[in-house]
């Protein structure tokens, strides 16, 4: 039986996040993203970026990684909210992205990163968070729907290899809320250790 568990990412795992990434945007996006944005990713970029994302603390950011059995599967990444739709709102933390290979959603993980999230969240003094989700990804927006996040009525675009796909926000008013629904989601699958 495989074995899982959580930890914050370092800088060795900046290129298995980037492969994580193109992945998880093929197996998400398709359909949603012009097949050509999916097809032409640039992992050498994509790892730059990220080794530029793990190591830094600006906006008091963490990037957390998921293992099975010591294999990166997934991730997830936060920081203090910059976006100026929503610090007006009083939202000051970010769910910058989440992503799982689709063949190990659905055992409990998004929700333990989530959990994660919330966490370190609150550890840097925030007390709300939100995140912007594609208007028509219904799985995504479900999943965030069953931690306890509402639309908040704010809407955007994300521009990505010359397509204008739109966005919505989703947030929760109290971190706790989402601390506990993802918590609350443990009891129910296997204990996860977190590193």
């Amino acid at each position: 039986m495989a074995e899982y568990r959580l930890r914050r990412a370092d800088l060795e795992d900046a290129r298995s996040i980037a492969e994580i990434n193109a992945t998880a945007w093929r197996e998400t996006y398709a359909g949603l993203m012009p097949a050509e944005a999916l097809a032409n990713i640039d992992l050498d970029d994509w790892t730059r970026r990220w080794l530029e994302r793990i190591g830094s603390s600006e906006g008091d950011q963490a990037v957390f990684v998921a293992l099975e059995d010591e294999v990166p599967v997934g991730f997830a990444r936060c920081s203090r909210q910059s976006n100026t739709k929503l610090v007006p709102l009083g939202f000051d933390g970010d769910i910058a992205s989440i992503y799982l290979l689709r063949r190990v959603q659905g055992r409990g993980l998004g929700r333990c990163l989530m959990a994660r999230l919330a966490e370190h969240l609150m550890s840097i003094g925030c007390a709300t968070a939100a995140v912007w989700v594609l208007r028509d990804a219904a799985e995504a927006r479900g999943f965030y729907e069953a931690l306890g996040a509402a639309p908040l009525g704010v809407e955007g675009v994300w521009e990505v290899a010359g397509a204008v796909l739109p966005d919505l926000a989703y947030g929760w008013r109290d971190l706790r809320i989402l601390a506990e629904a993802a918590c609350a989601s443990q009891t129910q699958s296997p204990a996860l250790p977190i590193g």
